[in-house]
């Protein structure tokens, strides 16, 4: 991988750098918040990229708000500490395009170059971005996301294709979902590039939720044998549009499949002051073929008759935000099936499901399918699903 990294470094003309010589000190700006304009400087020491915050001896010496939880920072860091080593420095446009180049201090001049293979092998991206180093509960979620991200990733294409779609379509914020789906190294890159625990949870968490959420739809188009009738799956965090309509072949029937990753809570607020602020699950399943719905408004469809055949809700069973945790999670189902009434509901989770929710949730005829990674859970569930889609009483 190093190596690989240095001969980049050959290039004719050097890149413009935030990176600056000062007499015995190296200035470095960082601008700091999110993947949105974003710029990260890392180190590669002892076998692993360290950013420059973190090094022994670097001092802030300037810092300025740039936008809405974003700001620039200035360090000072012994060039001693730096030279001769391997930089990387990750730039983010303001539509969230990632740049990397590789850099380095020598003979008196810094030298940065583009790198072609950290934007073209995406195998190679995954190799560099899996050795940033750990800042913390990261690091877990790290090996499972190199466990199943690419794996996933791969049924979900392999469905697509089999069902006679031609691709998968992305809009609505929904741009980092396709990096995951597309371009899974790269995607880890743009976790594993931001510099605090928190923030590397977030990503990882909601990419190999939105990764799980659509292998599970392609779980359940395997399933029914199903061919889309739709030139595209279509995924949009901003709008109830179907992801596809297909027609079974084992039952010879078409199903609406809706897919919302997310609706963001403000919107849905602005249309039900009083709503929750998730009231989409994230797979519903309705028999026959169905239009787009307005926002939030899924449940309307139950006015004209239609009540889904089955809906699923996807978790990590990382319980280190909120929404994995069991009280919202039993708040959350308790709203769904009130709302949507499905004939059919399903929780799937990556890891174990507490005992106690577990209990709870099958009181309310909630089937539960934890560890999903696991082969057999998989067969399990595609014969629910089955079931699902056949007995409707």
């Amino acid at each position: 991988m190093q190596s690989r990294l240095y001969e980049c470094l050959k290039c004719r003309d050097s890149a413009p750098s935030l990176i600056r010589i000062v007499n015995s000190e190296v200035e470095i700006d960082q601008v700091i918040g999110g993947t949105h304009g974003a710029d990260y400087i890392y180190i590669y020491d002892k076998g692993l990229f360290i950013n420059v915050k973190h090094l022994n001896g670097c001092k802030v010496v300037a810092r300025k708000e740039r936008g809405r939880k974003k700001y620039e920072e200035t360090y000072r860091v012994p060039r001693d500490v730096l030279e001769g080593k391997l930089l990387l420095h990750i730039s983010y446009s303001n539509k969230g395009y990632v740049y990397p180049r590789v850099c380095i201090i020598e003979n008196e001049a810094v030298k940065c170059c583009d790198c072609p293979p950290l934007e073209q092998d995406d195998e190679f991206i995954m190799e560099v971005a899996s050795v940033f180093k750990p800042l913390g509960k990261e690091s877990e979620l790290l090996k499972l996301y190199l466990s199943i991200v690419p794996k996933l990733s791969k049924e979900i294409f392999d469905t697509v294709e089999r069902s006679g779609a031609r691709e998968i379509f992305f809009a609505g914020h929904a741009e980092r979902i396709r990096e995951a789906i597309y371009n899974p190294g790269l995607s880890l890159l743009t976790s594993m590039s931001l510099i605090t625990e928190r923030s590397r949870v977030m990503s990882l968490l909601a990419k190999m939720s939105h990764v799980t959420e659509l292998a599970i739809i392609a779980k359940i188009v395997k399933a029914i044998d199903g061919i889309s009738l739709t030139d595209h799956w279509w995924i949009e965090f901003i709008w109830n549009r179907p992801l596809t309509i297909v027609k079974s072949k084992i039952t010879g029937k078409e199903y609406t499949i809706f897919y919302q990753p997310s609706i963001l809570p403000p919107i849905i607020r602005m249309i039900e002051p009083v709503a929750p602020a998730h009231m989409i699950p994230d797979v519903v399943i309705f028999e026959g073929r169905l239009k787009d719905v307005g926002l939030g408004r899924l449940h309307e469809l139950l006015e004209s008759g239609s009540r889904p055949l089955l809906a699923v809700e996807v978790k990590t069973g990382f319980q280190l935000v909120k929404w994995e945790r069991s009280d919202y999670i039993v708040d959350q189902l308790k709203t769904y099936k009130e709302l949507l009434k499905p004939r059919n509901f399903a929780l799937v989770s990556l890891r174990g499901v507490d005992p106690l929710l577990k209990a709870y949730l099958k009181s309310l005829n909630i089937a539960i399918f934890e560890n999903i990674i696991n082969e057999n859970v998989q067969k399990e569930f595609e014969k629910y699903v089955i079931k699902a889609i056949t007995v409707t009483g």
